[in-house]
């Protein structure tokens, strides 16, 4: 069975539109779908394979529907609800990776693309390129590319917690994501990188700092951080890679 079709079963069971997390999370506990690796199915596949067959589903943010008629379209997305819990996206990571790039929480246009760094005035990707000396990447899958090439991974200090908008400092009542055991299945780290004080706060919050790892602090890359310029912010994150 290919994905597109395992994506419309969860679709027609549920009888509503899914954000593209719940139904990586269905597909992964009922195994409707396994992938060669066995690896878990990630709310990204989700997104890339919904986009690529856009004449079966309907999309709306996150939100995932099947293809209908105008009238069931409207039927099919639930009015949108306020929420201001928010949940952190599985790591991009591999096995070879050495450094550990660490934000706080995706913010609302992150969570809406369902994308790392989504905002289109978050400097993270230009960042990522120049310290790199790669090209600045032109889709999610390039960006993606260029961290696994470059032995970098990203991911949140946080799980899960309340969050009202995208600013670091509204967030309250933070679980941890496991950030120990990620280390220990990493034994090539060398590096964890602080993307912003927030996120440096909440480590130490949760966790003890490792003796074998050098950890660095660095300038949000946020669009809210205006303190620094491009190319002082960039002089900052070389720390990473020299």
């Amino acid at each position: 069975m290919t994905l597109h079709s395992a994506i419309e079963i969860v679709l027609k069971n549920n009888s509503r539109a899914l954000t593209t997390q719940e139904i990586a999370d269905e597909l992964n506990k009922t195994g409707l779908y396994k992938k060669k690796d066995k690896s878990k199915i990630t709310a990204f596949q989700i997104h890339g394979r919904t986009r690529k067959y856009s004449h079966l589903f309907n999309r709306e943010g996150s939100l995932v529907a099947l293809a209908n008629d105008e009238k069931k379209d409207k039927k099919e997305f639930p009015k949108k609800r306020i929420s201001n819990t928010k949940s952190s996206f599985e790591p991009i990571t591999n096995k070879n990776i050495e450094i550990l790039i660490l934000g706080t929480l995706p913010g609302d246009k992150s969570l809406e693309l369902q994308e790392y760094y989504g905002h289109s005035r978050n400097r993270f990707w230009k960042i990522i390129s120049s310290i790199t000396n790669k090209e600045m990447p032109k889709t999610y899958f390039d960006k993606i590319e260029l961290l696994s090439k470059s032995k970098i991974a990203v991911w949140d200090v946080a799980h899960k917690a309340n969050r009202k908008g995208s600013l670091d400092s509204a967030i309250v009542q933070e679980k941890p994501n496991d950030l120990d055991g990620f280390i220990e299945n990493h034994p090539k780290l060398k590096i964890i990188g602080f993307n912003g004080k927030k996120a440096e706060l909440l480590y130490d919050k949760y966790f003890e700092r490792k003796e074998n790892l050098n950890y660095i602090s660095l300038p949000s890359s946020s669009p809210a951080n205006a303190r620094y310029k491009s190319g002082e912010i960039i002089e900052i994150w070389k720390r990473l890679v020299n």
